[in-house]
């Protein structure tokens, strides 16, 4: 994805928002937020997925849909992704 630098007219290139990049900060795919729980250890708790997702750099995207997550416990990848869908 490009967009436009308003200052020069030159164009930039941006992380698509499947990948957790700039894309609806509301919403971000499965995949760009499983990217981001890279070293978690499941079980995790909704503030367990945060934090992973903060020190692994998580852009605001990955971080407002985590945000919407339910507080419960989250056994699995699959159980992650889920919420995501449900969520989106």
């Amino acid at each position: 994805m490009f967009t436009d630098d308003k200052k020069d007219g030159r164009q930039v290139s941006g992380q698509k928002s499947s990948e957790g990049g700039r894309g609806n900060p509301e919403k971000a795919s499965p995949a760009a937020v499983e990217r981001y729980m890279k070293g978690i250890d499941l079980p995790a708790q909704k503030k367990d997925l945060i934090e992973r997702a903060k020190q692994n750099n998580a852009p605001e995207d990955v971080m407002s849909v985590l945000n919407r997550f339910e507080e419960k416990t989250y056994n699995t990848a699959v159980d992650i992704a889920k919420e995501v869908g449900r969520i989106e």
